[in-house]
């Protein structure tokens, strides 16, 4: 085993609540994206995050999730990663919670997450459920868009 991912479960096992790692390797650069369009950060920071050989998904308590990448020799980069079920529109709006550089070792760096990344969060999730919610009432509420005309229904007058 890679001696990042072993890394990962370790740092699994410090963090708050019950967390689970997921292994992720890419032969390709391509190979990420579809992880990284997921990571709640601006997007002008995502270079920064690919073209890495090695990452993992930790799935936490209350669908949290974090997507840790090699940074450097000594540390790891860990960015917040936006749930499925939230809205892109909601998700745009609320600031993103801060990726921080954590050491490489799993008790410093489940301090670390636990005291700079989770908090910051867990708020923003719970700010983005609670608009996604007011988004759907809103759409729910919201009268019904008119019908189509049926084919035919206009034809042009030839003169």
């Amino acid at each position: 085993m890679h001696p990042f991912h072993l890394f990962t479960l370790q740092l699994a096992h410090h963090l708050p609540g019950t967390w689970k790692t997921v292994r992720r390797w890419y032969p390709r650069p391509a190979d990420q994206s579809l992880d990284l369009c997921r990571v709640w950060t601006p997007i002008d920071a995502r270079p920064v995050l690919a073209g890495r050989l090695h990452a993992a998904t930790l799935l936490g308590p209350d669908d949290l999730e974090l997507y840790l990448i090699e940074h450097r020799r000594d540390k790891v980069l860990t960015c917040p990663v936006i749930p499925y079920g939230l809205h892109e529109d909601v998700t745009d709006l609320i600031p993103a919670p801060p990726a921080v550089a954590a050491p490489r070792d799993p008790v410093r760096a489940a301090w670390r997450i636990t005291d700079r990344v989770l908090p910051h969060h867990t708020a923003a999730l719970a700010s983005a459920r609670e608009a996604t919610r007011a988004l759907k009432t809103c759409r729910a509420s919201a009268p019904a868009p008119l019908p189509a005309p049926a084919a035919g229904t206009f034809r042009a007058i030839a003169r």
